[in-house]
């Protein structure tokens, strides 16, 4: 799996290192990851106007008030208290689209983290300086929601050092996506940085699962640990998780070969977009694994990773073009694929282009 680290931190591993013990403490205080809500923005998009009204009516009440030279002291306190709980509300507001923001990420729901960060660009361009402000106050949600902001370059210029400072802050008070982002900053492979995905992983972060379930096959080939972990992220709708597990029953090498479970394992995460699982399931289609042999949806899946990139998958959908099988031969086709997955490597798109020119 792609490791990733924030090269440009100038953060020394020993200084993970050094701090790293902080989080243990923070073990039993962490606060799990709120669940995706894919209506999330949909429902909470009415609030935005409504408290920006509220925040603009009650500014310039504030400015009629002073105007009139505070005749009405205790009014005038009054309005700036409401103005304040709208300011607060909204800011609440804007910690809760990064966390669902956040969550869309993790389960590589990549549209609709866009989508919430395009809203959150519209309507909350002015909510550094509070956050800010919550986070100096020892604010977890704020640290975290900053680093995210800052991270991904959110209404404030990108800068890694900047959201790493405010993932470690949120890291000590054991904020589960802040641990995971955290693990990243310095050396990803020491000590303290796979002390934090393991907490992160234990408070619900379903990429943190997903890798400490690969951890269990890779290192340990563990596989009550993998299922463990990977079983976890997937009922959190991790498409990388159900996967690996697809293919964990379906080779059956650390635990009894399960076609149909490795079938619905698959097919769960194809639904989701996950280009391996995609090919996978067109390959149980083909070879009738899991579900009745069927060369029209091989075809089909075959067809989806292709089109997402997947070089294996390209070779396959050439064959099903070359042969005829869920569809109609197409020799054209079929090169246009095989060409595909030559210029990314594929060896066997090139031995399959050498031999359709001989023939």
């Amino acid at each position: 799996m792609k490791k990733s680290r924030y090269t440009a931190y100038g953060i020394l591993a020993a200084t993970v290192l050094a701090i790293g013990p902080q989080f243990a403490a923070a073990q039993n205080a962490a606060e799990p990851m709120a669940a995706l809500d894919l209506q999330f923005d949909q429902k909470k998009a009415v609030e935005i106007p409504r408290l920006l009204q509220r925040i603009g009516d009650r500014s310039r009440a504030e400015a009629a008030q002073a105007r009139a030279k505070r005749r009405n002291k205790a009014a005038l306190a009054e309005l700036r208290k409401k103005t304040e709980e709208s300011r607060n509300a909204l800011a609440d507001l804007a910690v809760d689209y990064v966390a669902q923001m956040e969550m869309a990420e993790a389960l590589v729901r990549l549209d609709y983290s866009q989508a919430l960060a395009d809203r959150y660009k519209k309507d909350f361009p002015h909510t550094l300086w509070r956050l800010d402000q919550r986070a100096k106050a020892g604010d977890a949600r704020a640290s975290a929601t900053l680093g995210s902001l800052y991270r991904l370059g959110i209404v404030a210029e990108r800068s890694e050092a900047k959201a790493c400072d405010y993932y470690r802050r949120a890291a000590r008070k054991g904020h589960v996506a802040a641990l995971f982002h955290a693990s990243a900053c310095g050396d990803p492979e020491s000590e303290a940085a796979r002390h934090m995905r393991e907490l992160a992983a234990e408070g619900g972060h379903p990429l943190a699962q997903e890798m400490k379930g690969r951890q269990c096959l890779r290192e340990k080939q563990d596989a009550e640990c993998a299922l463990a972990w990977l079983g976890r992220a997937a009922a959190q709708g991790r498409a990388g998780a159900m996967s690996l597990l697809g293919w964990t029953y379906s080779t059956g090498e650390l635990v009894p070969r399960d076609d149909q479970r490795a079938f619905a394992y698959m097919m769960d995460a194809a639904k989701l977009g996950d280009a391996a699982a995609q090919n996978n399931v067109g390959q149980l289609y083909e070879t009738g694994r899991g579900a009745p042999a069927n060369g029209g949806e091989a075809f089909t899946w075959y067809k989806r990773a292709a089109e997402a990139g997947l070089g294996s998958a390209q070779v396959n959908l050439a064959r099903s073009y070359i042969e005829g099988r869920g569809t109609a031969p197409d020799r054209a086709a079929a090169i246009f694929w095989l060409e595909q997955a030559r210029k990314q490597g594929v060896a066997e798109a090139a031995q399959l282009l050498e031999w359709l020119a001989a023939h």
